[in-house]
């Protein structure tokens, strides 16, 4: 019996080893800039109601800017307020460029958007 709970216990914590080593892509916070940018485009074309020129030129956008923060990010020899301004500099990059895409109806709709990403990081950010 002693050697049937010890075979058990082995082979559950192999499995339970394996199930801690999904890929980081999968992984919610490490999704490569290109799947953030084909997220956040699909989400940009259902809410703001895109058209395939616009969704285009969003999608180069999105990709530019989230290469561009991941970049800054790890940047391994830059203090934490070197990188606070080199991704609000991008950010006001990307508003500007997109405001010059979207209709001035889609561009309202987006401001509320980023509003709302900013209260849900907020409150995330809160609850930890």
């Amino acid at each position: 019996m002693k050697k049937f709970m010890s075979v058990a216990f082995a082979l559950l914590i192999s499995i339970a080893g394996v199930f801690a080593q999904s890929p980081a892509s999968t992984m919610k916070g490490n999704k490569t800039p290109e799947q953030r940018a084909e997220r956040f485009t699909k989400k940009m074309t259902k809410e703001l109601v895109l058209d395939a020129a616009q969704q285009e030129r969003i999608k180069i956008l999105n990709l530019d800017r989230f290469k561009k923060l991941e970049d800054a990010r790890s940047a391994a020899a830059v203090s934490k307020k070197e990188v606070a301004a080199k991704v609000k500099q991008v950010n006001e990059e990307y508003f500007s460029n997109v405001k010059g895409v979207l209709t001035p109806e889609q561009f309202a709709k987006f401001q509320e958007m980023k509003e709302e990403m900013k209260e849900k990081a907020f409150n995330k950010k809160q609850g930890k």
